[in-house]
C-alpha cells in the first residue's frame, strides 16, 4: 500500500491528531453525535420492549385493533369538546404504521417480543410524510401516552482511532398502556376483555357462569389480561425524551 493511498493518509492524519491531543494534555469528551439519555443498543435499558397483546398472532392483532380504536375515539372525543385533535391524522397514521396496519412499506414488529426500532426516515417513507411531520406526530403520540421510546447509541467500530467512538442509532419504540389517560386505558381494557373472550371461544373456552365474566381459554391469554390490568394499576408517567432525535 503506497503512501499516497487515501486510507493510509487518513489514518496518518488521525494518528497525528491523536498524538497532538495527548501531547497537549487534551482528552476526548463525549461524542457530539450522541444525544443525552442514550443507551448502548446492547444494554438492557435499550431493550424496553414487551409482547404485543399476549405475544401470539391472534392476540397481538386483537390488541392492535383495540389500541387503534381507542386512539381514534380519543382523538374524536377531544375534538368534540371544542379543541383540536390531540393526535391528528398524521399521529394516527404513524401509530398505524408502527403497529403494522398500514404503510407503503410495512414496518416489521415482533409480536412475541415487541421489538420495534425503525429509523425516523423509514417511518416517513412508509407514511409518505416528511421527516419533520413524523417527528411532530411521534411527539404527540408520546405526549398522550400512546407511544414511548428509548434513545439508543452504538459503537462506530473505530476503536483506537482519534474520532467518534459512538453514534446515534434508531430509537427503541414500545407501548405502555399504563401511560394512557385513565379513561382511555379503562376503555382499552374493556375492549381487550371482549377481544380475548372472542379469541378464547375459538380455542374452546368454557362458557361463563352467571357470576363470572368470560375468561380466555388458555393460560397465555389469561396472563396477558392479568399483566395489562397490573400495568393499569401501576400507571406511571412517561420518562423518555420528548423529541425522538435519532438517525
Amino acid at each position: 500500500m503506497s503512501a499516497s493511498d487515501p486510507t493510509t493518509a487518513r489514518q496518518a492524519r488521525q494518528l497525528t491528531k491523536k498524538l497532538a491531543a495527548e501531547l497537549s494534555g487534551k482528552q476526548r469528551g463525549p461524542d457530539r453525535e450522541v444525544r443525552r439519555h442514550s443507551f448502548d443498543e446492547e444494554k438492557p435499558e435499550a431493550k424496553p420492549w414487551r409482547p404485543i397483546g399476549d405475544g401470539t398472532r391472534d392476540g397481538a392483532l386483537g390488541w392492535i385493533d383495540c389500541m387503534l380504536e381507542v386512539a381514534r375515539d380519543f382523538d374524536d372525543l377531544e375534538r368534540r369538546k371544542g379543541g383540536g385533535r390531540p393526535l391528528g391524522a398524521n399521529g394516527l397514521a404513524v401509530l398505524e404504521i408502527l403497529l403494522g396496519r398500514r404503510g407503503r412499506k410495512r414496518i416489521p414488529i415482533d409480536f412475541k417480543t415487541g421489538r420495534l426500532f425503525p429509523a425516523i426516515d423509514t417511518i416517513a417513507e412508509a407514511a409518505n410524510l416528511c421527516r419533520v411531520t413524523v417527528v411532530r406526530a411521534l411527539a404527540r403520540l408520546r405526549a398522550h401516552g400512546f407511544l414511548r421510546w428509548v434513545r439508543r447509541s452504538r459503537k462506530t467500530g473505530k476503536d483506537g482511532e482519534f474520532g467518534p467512538q459512538r453514534e446515534q442509532t434508531s430509537n427503541a419504540y414500545y407501548f405502555d398502556p399504563g401511560a394512557l389517560p385513565k379513561t382511555v386505558r379503562q376503555r382499552l381494557l374493556q375492549l381487550w376483555d371482549r377481544k380475548l373472550a372472542a379469541i378464547g371461544k375459538r380455542y374452546g373456552a368454557p362458557p361463563p357462569t352467571p357470576d363470572s365474566p368470560p375468561q380466555p381459554a388458555y393460560s397465555p391469554l389469561r396472563k396477558a389480561l392479568s399483566e395489562m390490568r397490573s400495568s393499569f394499576d401501576n400507571a406511571s408517567l412517561p420518562s423518555s425524551p420528548a423529541i425522538p432525535a435519532q438517525g
